[in-house]
């Protein structure tokens, strides 16, 4: 196994807070490692993880809110989770994955079978980071990446972002945004963004017209919301994203 890796990384975005713009200090916690499904073996359990979390540039009550919330939301899935350590946090993942994969596998060892070992290569890997900001409204917003192969055609991988309020580290959502009611202009608005974006060939692929569903980032442009695989299309197309600008979002903000 690797050493851990934590690497600073100041100044994922500049900032505007309270009227002063502040630089969000950052740093990157990195590890890899495998498990072998027994000993002396090629096949096994593979893991990653590469996350950002805040480490100053905001208050300490700001900084413990986020990354929390992306240790209990993105990271756990826990809503007991209490942890503020993001290296602890991510160790703790990586060792769950590999005593998880222990605890799987066991049913499946006595089908073992050395032309289907490829179906016991497992693997786990998360990715973060703050990828977007808004500062002419205290906005932030983060990306986990995930991706995890567990037997079978292919694996599962996704994008789920997170805004933050920099002011008070909470969460933004579609409904702190937008007036209530408005639901289906919107998705009216990403159904015509959708198909701006598109190659023509791929206007078939849609199967089903976008709606807002709470996966977004914000930046000085507008809002873009994001739809993983088989949400609106097929496996192959991956993520897609659809930007509203904020003139055309205008009527529908509360502020």
């Amino acid at each position: 196994m690797k050493a851990l890796r934590i690497i600073s990384a100041a100044a994922a975005a500049l900032l505007l807070l309270a009227g002063c713009t502040h630089e969000l200090k950052t740093a990157r916690v990195s590890d890899e490692g495998n498990q072998p499904l027994m000993e002396g073996s090629e096949v096994g359990m593979s893991y990653s993880y590469d996350v950002e979390y805040v480490t100053g540039g905001v208050s300490d009550d700001v900084k413990d809110k986020i990354n929390n919330y992306i240790i209990r939301k993105n990271i756990f899935y826990d809503e007991e989770e209490t942890g503020t350590d993001m290296p602890e946090a991510c160790a703790r993942w990586a060792r769950n994955c590999v005593e998880g994969y222990q605890s799987d596998i066991e049913d499946f060892l006595s089908d073992y079978d050395e032309e289907a070992s490829w179906m016991f290569n497992w693997s786990s890997d998360i990715s973060g980071s703050f990828e977007a900001s808004c500062p002419s409204r205290s906005l932030v917003s983060y990306c986990m990446s995930s991706s995890d192969y567990t037997g079978g055609a292919h694996g599962m991988y996704g994008e789920t972002y997170t805004v933050f309020d920099l002011k008070t580290g909470e969460v933004v959502t579609e409904q702190d945004l937008f007036t209530d009611d408005c639901e289906e202009d919107l998705a009216v608005l990403l159904g015509e963004s959708l198909y701006d974006g598109l190659d023509e060939e791929d206007y078939d692929a849609i199967y089903e017209e976008p709606a807002p569903n709470g996966n977004f980032y914000v930046d000085e442009t507008g809002v873009t919301w994001v739809f993983n695989p088989y949400e609106i299309a097929p496996y192959a197309m991956g993520p897609i994203q659809v930007c509203v600008t904020w003139d055309n979002l205008k009527p529908y903000l509360r502020k």
